[in-house]
């Protein structure tokens, strides 16, 4: 899972949010800066917990993901005889 952008992600959506409360409320300029830089910063840092989390999360599901071998084929393996699949298929109807 690629969570580059996730810090990003969270900081621009707080400043699209940011903004439109700002104009509704009719913010004065030297509010807004100010307000924005410490918003802005809050859901920066937000986000990297975020992405921190989930980088931790998404490493155990890696460790725990099964591969070919655990299944018994070897690397690269490639059945060319179907005839055991049909069968157990035919078996099942």
């Amino acid at each position: 899972m690629k969570t580059k952008q996730i810090p990003a992600m969270v900081t621009l959506f707080a400043a699209f949010v940011m903004c439109i409360i700002s104009y509704v409320n009719d913010f004065s300029l030297s509010f807004f800066i100010r307000t924005s830089f410490f918003v802005l910063v809050g859901f920066f840092l937000l986000g990297v917990v975020i992405k921190i989390v989930l980088d931790m999360n998404v490493s155990k599901l890696d460790e725990e993901f099964i591969t070919a071998d655990d299944l018994g084929f070897a690397d690269g393996e490639i059945i060319e005889d179907m005839e055991f699949i049909e069968e157990d298929q035919e078996a099942l109807h």
